[in-house]
Formats: structure tokens, C-alpha cells, sequence
């Protein structure tokens, strides 16, 4: 007897952390990946500040895209906090789904997998 109430309970206790896994998503709207990283350039001009002292900073999300292609965007100096929010809400989300993959695959384990709704399987796209 004990046994199948741990059986029951095991997977509703992952059924339970998926839940809380999916409460800390980002919001889908607010995500970019990529590194934001700053260089300071000079840019020439003799009587410029930045021919003796310190350069001009800019801000920049570098991107590698497949084929081994790199898009760099400059970002403004008061967009910067909004980006580095992206970016670490894209290692966020990476983080949480495969935690929730984890999950997702000790259920398949255990054969303690929901049916997919009908109206559901009418949004998954088959190719």
C-alpha cells in the first residue's frame, strides 16, 4: 500500500515543481539573446578629449548567428539597463526549460503523462 501512494505522489510532486518552474518564465516580449559588451574607440579628431585621455564608449548585443555570421546592434546608453534585463532573461528561460525538461522527462518515465486537449492539438503544426 505504501508503495502506490508513493507512486501517486511522485508524480503530482513533479507536476507541482513544473507548475512553479513555469510561474518564473520570463515574459516572452521581454527576451534577446546575445552578449551586451562596451568598446571604447577614438575617433580621430586631434583636439578631441579622447585623442589623450580616455575614448568614446559604445554600447553594443552581439549576436552569432548559425552559418558563423556575428550581427552586432548599437545600443543606446539609455536603453543599456533594458537590454542586459533581455539578455539575462534569455540565460533565465534557457535555465528554467530545461529544468522543466527534466521534469517533463521523469514523467514520461514513469508514464504519468496528460493527455494533449483536442483544441490543443489543432494549434501543434505536423510537417
Amino acid at each position: 500500500m505504501h508503495d502506490i501512494y508513493i507512486d501517486v505522489m511522485i508524480p503530482h510532486a513533479l507536476r507541482r515543481k513544473r507548475a512553479r518552474l513555469l510561474k518564473q518564465l520570463p515574459a516572452l516580449d521581454q527576451i534577446v539573446r546575445g552578449s551586451l559588451f562596451e568598446r571604447t574607440r577614438r575617433c580621430g579628431t586631434p583636439s578631441c578629449h579622447c585623442a589623450s585621455g580616455e575614448g568614446h564608449t559604445s554600447a553594443y548585443l552581439g549576436v552569432t548567428l548559425a552559418p558563423g555570421k556575428t550581427v552586432q546592434v548599437t545600443v543606446p546608453r539609455e536603453l543599456v539597463p533594458v537590454v542586459r534585463t533581455w539578455t539575462n532573461n534569455y540565460d533565465r528561460l534557457c535555465k528554467l526549460l530545461e529544468e522543466i525538461s527534466v521534469v517533463n522527462r521523469e514523467l514520461l518515465r514513469l508514464r504519468s503523462v496528460e493527455e494533449i486537449p483536442s483544441s490543443a492539438r489543432a494549434r501543434v503544426k505536423r510537417s
